[in-house]
């Protein structure tokens, strides 16, 4: 029982440890289709850099050899060519039952093309299949079983959904059409391997939706932007649609990566010769050393290219107007996609802009199972511990994916105790990531973004935070409607403003990296903090809020006189008391 439970083991083992070498697998009568149709097929394919396997050089036999059965294992998809003589190779035959084998086994797609013969045929071994059978039975009288089972392999891939070579007239138009579906079966395989490794969970519905808003099937050429808070995986979504449309749908595709790093670094030059020169195949274009403009020539290139575009993290209308001006004249059927945290970059060219939110408990759990214990579901003992992951994560997947990863193979004490050190100090991965965001306000919109991640709870309407945050000017209005843009914050539907928890512990950390003591801090919301300050009189000029919840507190707090004294720059004090005995807590105000 123990060895054969070994076995078993040993088997999984190696069915997990199996790895894809090509895209696609050709099985085809080389008498009939070598030197045609299989060629012309095999050179599309290679023109779309789809890796291919054609068996150019391969001695034959009597029967299949390992190199072919390798072949076959190693790739994602076979592409059956049933032609007229497909039958009297036993060779072929032997091929099609390696394949419905790894049909079965190893999610191999498989894709029958009907090239100069009926599917009946196939199915029934008719006409010159019947009469390749009847020598076959003749020659195989001894061995019968693998009569049948050529047979049987027969009707069992005549039966999967194919291509009719009749259908299709000239014969580049069954070419295209194998390209095409190729090329949705493709991205479906990888989506299966993606999400064993967590890249795609919960993503399907949004691709789904941005397919349906490019319109792929009107003639227009159209702009369209994923718009969402950094770490919700705009960056992946928009690279899934890309793989999914560029290699068939469009003549000329490029995926621009990290528009804002590379136009800092490089500048809108640079990078518009780039885009036109991956688009137009064209490398000449980034040798030209005079700052470029697009010529008359290359625009009537650009007419005649039907493209598809990924700019990704863009984050300034400056940055999108520069790599896409002129984008009118791109070939009808264009499409551009932009992928940024500031929906006002959007606004001026977008077609249509999709606010990309985070995963659900459900996608959370799954996503976090995935990297921290290569599952779908945590063990029993973790299960507590996981949701309180999901919790602190709040559907962000860059969360889920950092956290997952660091407490892999952790125990749950460990586990334990990371989640008592985020509290207090966030993931440095993560951290950096949702800083950029912070980073790239000016002086009044920082500040205005620490005041709410600092000093504006979740009960705080848009009108309170304008009242209470304006100090007599005009700027808290509009601040409020960059920070919404800029994915900061949220104004939801009862109008109160919301901000993701892992942004607050941005605005955190960046004000208690003002100093070590917290009486030299712009603002106090930590109740230990709080106490501590006013009770020691450590208050400084640069204390400009203070917020806390007088529930958190244990004991009374008890100031003296001069507690707010040195404090003449604060001009925010907000006081909660939620769920407190007035008769157990008191705050000891100064008189006068």
């Amino acid at each position: 029982m123990l060895m054969l439970r070994l076995v078993i083991a040993s088997m999984a083992s190696s069915s997990l440890s199996f790895q894809e070498k090509y895209d696609v697998f050709l099985s085809f009568r080389g008498e009939d289709t070598r030197n045609t149709f299989a060629s012309y097929l095999y050179a599309a394919l290679s023109a779309k850099q789809i890796l291919t396997f054609m068996d150019h050089e391969l001695e034959r036999g009597d029967e299949i050899s390992p190199t072919l059965r390798r072949a076959i294992e190693e790739s994602k998809i076979s592409a059956i060519i049933f032609s007229e003589n497909y039958a009297s190779s036993t060779w072929c035959l032997d091929e099609l039952v390696q394949i419905l084998e790894c049909k079965k086994t190893r999610e191999h797609i498989v894709i029958p093309i009907f090239y100069g013969i009926d599917p009946s045929v196939v199915r029934k071994q008719k006409g010159s299949y019947g009469v390749s059978f009847a020598e076959l039975e003749e020659r195989f009288r001894d061995r019968m079983e693998k009569v049948h089972q050529w047979r049987a392999a027969l009707t069992e891939a005549s039966n999967l959904c194919g291509l009719d070579s009749k259908d299709f007239r000239p014969e580049n138009k069954l070419v295209q059409k194998i390209l095409e579906d190729i090329s949705f079966k493709l991205p479906k395989y990888l989506s299966f391997n993606e999400q064993l490794k967590g890249h795609l969970i919960g993503i399907e519905k949004h691709i789904k939706e941005i397919e349906s808003r490019l319109s792929i099937s009107t003639k227009d050429v159209r702009i369209i932007g994923i718009w969402g808070m950094g770490g919700t995986g705009k960056t992946t979504l928009a690279s899934v649609v890309f793989q999914r449309l560029s290699y068939f749908q469009f003549e000329g595709y490029y995926f621009l990566w990290n528009v804002r790093e590379e136009y800092s670094r490089y500048g809108a030059n640079h990078l518009r010769k780039k885009l036109l020169s991956e688009l137009l195949n064209d490398e000449s274009i980034l040798r030209m050393d005079t700052p470029f403009v697009a010529s008359p020539f290359i625009n009537d290139k650009l007419r005649r290219k039907k493209v598809l575009i990924v700019l990704d993290d863009v984050d300034s209308s400056t940055q999108l107007e520069a790599l896409v001006e002129g984008y009118y004249h791109f070939a009808l059927g264009s499409r551009i996609i932009v992928t940024t945290r500031n929906a006002q970059v959007l606004k001026k060219v977008a077609d249509d802009i999709y606010k990309l939110d985070g995963l659900n408990e459900i996608e959370s759990l799954k996503l976090l199972n995935l990297y921290a214990f290569g599952k779908s579901s945590p063990p029993k003992n973790y299960a507590m511990l996981s949701n309180n992951v999901i919790s602190y994560a709040d559907g962000n997947p860059l969360a889920l994916k950092v956290l997952g990863s660091f407490l892999h193979s952790k125990s749950t004490d460990e586990w334990e105790s990371a989640l008592n050190k985020l509290k207090r100090i966030p993931n440095k991965d993560i951290l950096d990531v949702l800083r950029i965001s912070y980073e790239g306000l000016d002086k009044g919109e920082q500040n205005l973004f620490l005041d709410i991640a600092c000093l504006i709870n979740q009960s705080f309407t848009r009108d309170d935070a304008e009242k209470m945050l304006d100090a007599g000017d005009s700027f808290t209005k509009i601040g409020l409607t960059v920070l919404i843009e800029k994915s900061l914050i949220e104004c939801r539907k009862d109008n109160k403003l919301w901000m993701h928890d892992l942004l607050r512990q941005v605005g955190h950390t960046i004000v208690c990296d003002e100093h070590r003591e917290p009486g030299k801090r712009s603002r106090l919301w930590d109740v230990k903090d709080v106490c501590h300050v006013l009770e020691r009189n450590m208050g400084t000029a640069a204390v400009e809020g203070i917020s806390f919840n007088m529930s958190e507190i244990s004991k009374d707090i008890k100031m003296c006189h001069a507690s707010f004294s040195e404090m003449y720059n604060l001009r925010f004090l907000k006081i909660y008391c939620d769920n407190i005995d007035n008769k157990k807590f008191k705050l000891y105000l100064p008189q006068g």
